[in-house]
């Protein structure tokens, strides 16, 4: 267990200094108590999720995207919670609940933010299932939730950008977890991990939102290892294809992460072609 696994209210509150922590939405708590059931009753999943209008158009927009390759267009809520079953649903609602629970906060728009976590998540989860890594709904969840203290920070403090367009990031090797706890006491991935641990995310998921900039999760060729790896080969395709500078990440694991899924620079560029035609279609 990690230090920030093993922290208090006081410590945590401490880190955060002022950044408000959404609560986790009463209606993502009805879905997660049907899901432990035995049978879950996908009428009143769908019945929850049906009464928020704008959580319901954003929910049939991701269930028909690539991410999920469902059979036929997805109409209505009921037939997304049939066709995508319970664990997709989830990860669904929860991510896209999120979104919708920082929106309007702050002064600073973060909508290139969201649309940029939705197209990692779709690579993410196409990815996993492509390699065979983890299921794609944990992936998806993965791709929308791993930089969600990172969206905090920007509506905390009103210079964050500025201090990171300012490092350089692309060229520069300290971690940007380092310049993070630098400037401002803490760094995105303790907060999101914090997000992750009041909205009652899986374990595995808040670990690899800890420490998805840490060298320790290279550590092993393990679970870990792979989660963290392909998010950011996911990370690195989406910049590309929405013609960002590199990812500093890729930049600073790329290399290990080739070898982690024995692949080829031709692999990386036919992957890259495939993942912009994704994006592009959607």
């Amino acid at each position: 267990m990690s230090a920030v696994e093993q922290m208090d209210a006081t410590t945590i509150s401490q880190l955060l200094r002022g950044i408000e922590i959404p609560p986790q939405p009463q209606m993502l708590q009805l879905i997660s108590a049907e899901k432990k059931k035995e049978y879950p009753d996908l009428k009143k999943i769908a019945a929850a999720i049906s009464k928020d209008v704008a959580l319901s158009a954003a929910m049939l927009r991701a269930a028909n995207s690539p991410a999920f390759a469902t059979r036929g267009k997805v109409t209505s809520i009921h037939n997304a919670v049939l066709s995508l079953g319970t664990k997709n649903v989830i990860g669904l609602v929860t991510g896209l609940s999120l979104r919708m629970a920082l929106a309007g906060k702050g002064k600073v728009n973060l909508d290139r933010f969201w649309d940029t976590a939705a197209d990692t998540a779709i690579i993410c989860s196409v990815l996993a299932s492509k390699f065979r890594v983890f299921e794609p709904d944990f992936a998806y969840m993965l791709g929308l939730f791993h930089d969600v203290g990172m969206a905090l920070m920007i509506q905390k403090f009103p210079n964050y950008l500025e201090i990171l367009r300012k490092e350089n990031l692309a060229e520069n090797k300290e971690p940007i977890t380092a310049i993070e706890d630098r400037h401002f006491n803490t760094n995105h991935t303790v907060v999101g991990y914090i997000v992750s641990r009041s909205w009652a995310l899986p374990d595995t998921l808040r670990e690899t939102i800890l420490l998805h900039h840490n060298d320790e999760a290279f550590a092993t060729s393990g679970a870990l290892a792979k989660q963290v790896g392909l998010l950011t080969l996911s990370e690195y395709f989406c910049a590309l294809a929405q013609k960002r500078p590199n990812d500093h990440m890729w930049h600073r694991f790329g290399p290990v992460i080739i070898e982690l899924f024995t692949l080829t620079e031709s692999d990386i560029e036919d992957l890259q072609d495939e993942m912009g035609e994704l994006l592009s279609g959607f």
